[in-house]
């Protein structure tokens, strides 16, 4: 629901700024070949204190980078009236399937306890999908030249099987962009587009499903972690 709203809001946008004089105005709609670049700091704390005898509540921190390329779709209106100020929103159905990992967790307890049962393989899988761009762009002079800032949300698709028995639920990731491009003329309606963004993602905090059934102990797993992404795009379009 959330990403409807936003998408609706975004058109929403688009069709305000059209009702402006129809000469000034220009429409645009194209696809973009996007790669991204992208850093993580995640830190994980497992259920459990650090003073159990079975191991857990124990914290690990872990930096990963990872690339991708990705393919989307944009549609814009942009006014002359307004210093060519356009306003846009993009959309990519898929950017990334994170790297499966395993990993093992042995427990080795005298007496069985309920704080002694996460034993086992955990695979750790998940998928990055439905990232969303709402942006601003203007023009820099008559070069072909433009800025860009926007709002970019996606979703985070957890797909593990832990042996801890807690889940992580799916994770809205938020965030802004800032960048700039160049646009050229393939003819009258047809154009090209090379760009370059950063985006700054909002940190996230997840906790897991299960806590320590059995007994006093309350707390669950937590996932922490700092983002952050840069991407390069090239498109091609038509103009109206």
């Amino acid at each position: 629901m959330k990403k409807i709203n936003t998408i609706l809001a975004a058109f929403s946008a688009l069709l305000m700024l059209s009702v402006t004089n129809a000469n000034s105005i220009e429409l645009k709609a194209g696809v973009s070949a996007n790669t991204m670049a992208a850093y993580a700091n995640a830190k994980e704390t497992l259920k459990g204190t650090a003073s159990d005898t079975q191991g857990t509540g124990r914290t690990t921190n872990e930096e990963a980078v990872l690339a991708t390329s990705f393919a989307s779709v944009f549609a814009e209106v942009s006014s002359d009236e307004l210093m060519g100020l356009g306003i846009g929103v993009s959309y990519a159905p898929e950017v990334v399937d994170l790297e499966k990992e395993t990993r093992t967790i042995q427990v080795a307890v005298a007496e069985p306890s309920p704080n002694a049962q996460d034993s086992g393989d955990q695979i750790i899988d998940g998928k990055i999908n439905d990232l969303i761009n709402i942006y601003f762009t203007l023009p820099v002079g008559d070069s072909g030249a433009y800025v860009k800032a926007g709002y970019i949300q996606a979703t985070l698709k957890t797909e593990e099987t832990l042996a801890t028995g807690s889940k992580y639920e799916d994770i809205d990731l938020t965030g802004t962009q800032i960048g700039g491009g160049y646009e050229g003329s393939l003819g009258d309606m047809v154009f090209w587009r090379a760009e370059g963004t950063y985006q700054m993602w909002e940190d996230i905090s997840t906790s897991g499903s299960e806590s320590n059934n059995g007994t006093t102990d309350t707390t669950k797993n937590k996932i922490e972690a700092e983002l952050g992404s840069i991407t390069g795009s090239l498109s091609i379009g038509m103009k109206f």
